[in-house]
């Protein structure tokens, strides 16, 4: 990329993410109500009752729904616990829900900066690419409205979007990236079945390497994989009495397998019509033109987050809105994809048929059809 082009797309994605923070202000103030002349800020329902596991913790009654009642009714530790840390920032009731919408804001933002880098070394420092995929991540109504609602959606995109930028960076080594696994371990704290990226990443780095190296992956791998989850399922033990949530038994049990999965199929396939076929044909097609290992990774990752949703049978809002929140946390990476095969089509559309006299007197050529999606 010329100094001049690169210099301009710092600017015009310094002025985006500018203006994604004045709009995710704005969609904050929205959701706010008034209540007797005070402003109140609140979250989405899920994320309230992980607020009021939190206040209870805070306040020194345990992480209980309801004091003296150990039933674990929640399925993200790390997050509540930091829902717990902003009940003792000097701010009144009314306003710690919006200390949660602002993390939320935060964490949205800097997943723009891994989204821009990402797409920028995937695609060959195309500024379009990366713009492309940096504007269908901002406005993606499912991810911004689960984040901003108090989802710990936001968190888990960002950790999404980091790691893969740490497994496809220009500047990697053939080492073990052990930061890859302290960040997933601390993904499955965050929420439990963080586990799937976990494994599949875990699975991707095994089947990358060989001999002393794949040892290595397997020992590391297994020692975080162990210390995060069989931790956090000792301690769930200890305190709750039970090796699962009591969220597990609801959506897991009690119903037949074929039917949850039937119901997550559909669901899926509702998702995919909803937001256009052909968007999610160009992804797939870029795998398979390219096969580059730094494209798979992503694309990996993407489907197995997919596969994890149709196999749970979906969420409890999938008709609201498009992505749900197990695949909301993948979307930027789908986008990613998404703009780099949509730039590569128009690229060979281009060499397939070259500009000529008719084309420019009719004043549309490829190269006019390339920059006004790219």
């Amino acid at each position: 990329m010329p100094k001049s082009h690169h210099k301009s797309e710092k600017i015009i994605f310094s002025t985006f993410l500018l203006i994604f923070a004045i709009y995710s202000g704005i969609f904050i103030y929205k959701t706010s109500f008034v209540i007797e002349g005070e402003r109140y800020f609140s979250l989405f329902d899920d994320a309230m009752v992980s607020m009021r596991y939190a206040r209870n913790l805070a306040e020194g009654n345990g992480l209980v729904m309801n004091p003296g009642e150990r039933v674990e009714g929640i399925t993200n530790p790390l997050w509540t616990f930091w829902m717990a840390a902003a009940h003792f920032l000097p701010v009144p009731l009314s306003k710690i829900s919006l200390i949660i919408q602002i993390t939320a804001a935060v964490c949205l933002l800097l997943n723009l900066v891994f989204v821009r880098k990402i797409a920028l070394f995937l695609s060959g420092n195309n500024p379009n690419v990366s713009l492309a995929a940096v504007i269908l991540t901002a406005f993606n109504l499912p991810l911004v409205n689960w984040s901003l609602q108090g989802m710990e959606v936001s968190v888990l995109t960002l950790l999404i979007s980091c790691i893969v930028w740490l497994l496809v960076r220009p500047d990697r080594q053939d080492k073990i990236p052990l930061e890859v696994y302290i960040l997933l371990g601390i993904g499955t704290l965050i929420r439990i079945d963080m586990a799937v990226p976990f494994l599949v990443v875990w699975f991707l780095l095994l089947v990358s390497n060989t001999g002393d190296l794949r040892r290595k992956h397997i020992l590391y791998g297994g020692i975080v994989f162990a210390v995060f989850l069989g931790g956090q399922t000792v301690l769930r033990l200890l305190y709750y009495g039970d090796i699962f949530p009591n969220t597990y038994y609801l959506k897991m049990t009690g119903y037949p397998f074929i039917l949850r999965l039937g119901r997550g199929f559909i669901v899926w396939l509702k998702f995919v019509w909803r937001m256009n076929p052909i968007f999610f044909i160009v992804p797939v097609l870029t795998v398979i033109y390219t096969r580059a290992r730094d494209i798979v990774i992503p694309a990996v990752i993407i489907a197995f987050q997919m596969l994890y949703s149709i196999y749970v049978g979906g969420d409890a809002w999938d008709d609201w809105g498009g992505s749900n929140r197990y695949i909301a946390i993948v979307m930027p990476q789908f986008f990613i994809l998404l703009a780099l095969g949509l730039s590569k089509a128009c690229g060979l559309i281009e060499k397939k048929f070259p500009q000529s006299k008719s084309t420019h007197s009719k004043g549309l050529t490829y190269t006019a059809l390339r920059d006004f999606l790219f």
